[in-house]
């Protein structure tokens, strides 16, 4: 299995991931609840899950597969991006008293990260993928 379709993969996986990561924080604040444990633990998976792709993007670069992009400069912003989103929202919002206003603002952290990750997605590959 090649690091292109890994790297592919992982990009799928993220966007799932994280959109539902994003309903989950939707569905707390609907019940009224405020962020527990485990959707902070899976948030960490999330953000590890995007450092690992970002990883292999890295290597990706290196090896000289950014020719293959049609806005590489971009694709590695939108990356950048990605990884920051969560950390930075939880570091911005993670001090609020008020926990309902918390779990709204990482919902709306989460939807803009999963449209991030969308946007990134969609940059499409002058190779094939094998």
């Amino acid at each position: 299995m090649s690091l292109n379709l890994i790297h592919s993969g992982l990009a799928n996986t993220a966007v799932l991931f994280i959109a539902i990561l994003g309903v989950w924080a939707v569905f707390l604040r609907i019940r009224a609840r405020s962020l527990d444990g485990a959707w902070y633990g899976a948030a960490m998976l999330g953000e590890l899950l995007l450092v690992a792709q970002a990883v292999i993007g890295v290597i990706l670069y290196f090896q000289g597969y950014s020719g293959a992009l049609q806005r590489p400069f971009l694709h590695i912003l939108y990356g950048v991006v990605a990884i920051l989103t969560l950390p930075a929202a939880y570091a911005y919002f993670g001090q609020l008293e008020n926990e309902n206003v918390k779990t709204v603002a990482m919902a709306v952290s989460c939807i803009f990260l999963w449209g991030i990750l969308q946007r990134a997605n969609q940059v499409v590959y002058l190779i094939p993928q094998l």
